[in-house]
């Protein structure tokens, strides 16, 4: 028999035990140690009280991660040991968010390559929205002048991915580059690392070419650093203008949503 308990009924251990087990044949690397567990649920407003265990016999094998504030919901996470997956205990996991996120939009996001999840989320009613990419890649040649305009920014919550919220992502820049000769202009969501720029939001001014917006990029902050895109929602056009300036694909995910009841 599966017995569900919620995160501030079992202990920390047992739920680093179901997060390791779960994700040990995952698409991506997801081994993370508690300290970093507990500190993504701290700054994701993941909620204990919403989010469960499930067990078999005591042993746990499969959890989920759930944050609800007012008519919105997000999935922080949904996973079953290997050994059981194939026994329904994904759906009780999933039947369990659905019943706490009942009269929210409910959000989550889900890796491409991942087809039985994809089928997973789709059979419990889940719609694709758009797709959002990890890439990175070189500016290229400042050969274009800009100019940066720091801008006051709302966003659609149900639009963007619950990672990039604005409210998690306090450090972040955001700003409007125009560039001159009347080449159009880009919008930025951005902070600067020791690796780059790091970017949550990439969004082009109709008819601005994506390689001038690069090289207006580099002339502002410099031509020398690499662009990371970081779970941006892209249209395919836009992906493969980066693909053909030479930026490499991480992994992309689906951002999905379903209207609950």
């Amino acid at each position: 028999m599966i017995e569900l308990k919620k995160f501030t009924e079992v202990t920390r251990k047992q739920v680093m035990q179901a997060w390791n087990a779960s994700f040990a044949d995952y698409v991506v690397q997801m081994k993370l140690t508690e300290e970093a567990f507990f500190a993504r649920m701290d700054e994701f407003l993941l909620d204990p009280n919403l989010s469960s265990l499930a067990f078999s016999d005591e042993v746990p094998i499969g959890f989920n991660l759930l944050a609800r504030e007012g008519d919105y919901s997000w999935c922080g996470g949904l996973g079953v040991a290997p050994p059981f997956r194939g026994k329904r205990v994904a759906d009780l996991l999933m039947e369990d968010m659905l019943q706490k996120a009942a009269g929210t939009q409910f959000k989550l996001e889900v890796i491409t390559d991942n087809d039985r999840a994809v089928r997973f989320y789709q059979k419990h009613h889940f719609e694709v929205m758009n797709e959002l990419y990890f890439l990175d890649g070189p500016l290229g040649e400042a050969s274009e002048i800009a100019t940066e305009h720091p801008e006051l920014e709302t966003e659609d919550s149900l639009l963007t991915p619950w990672q990039n919220l604005l409210r998690f992502k306090k450090e972040e820049t955001s700003s409007r580059f125009s560039l001159e000769e009347g080449k159009g202009s880009f919008h930025l969501r951005y902070t600067l690392s020791d690796r780059g720029i790091e970017v949550s939001k990439f969004e082009l001014e109709q008819g601005t070419s994506l390689q001038a917006a690069l090289s207006g990029l580099g002339f502002v902050i410099g031509a020398e650093k690499r662009l990371f895109l970081n779970n941006c929602v892209l249209d395919r056009e836009l992906a493969t203008s980066f693909f053909e300036a030479g930026f490499r694909k991480w992994i992309s995910q689906w951002q999905m949503v379903r209207e609950v009841k």
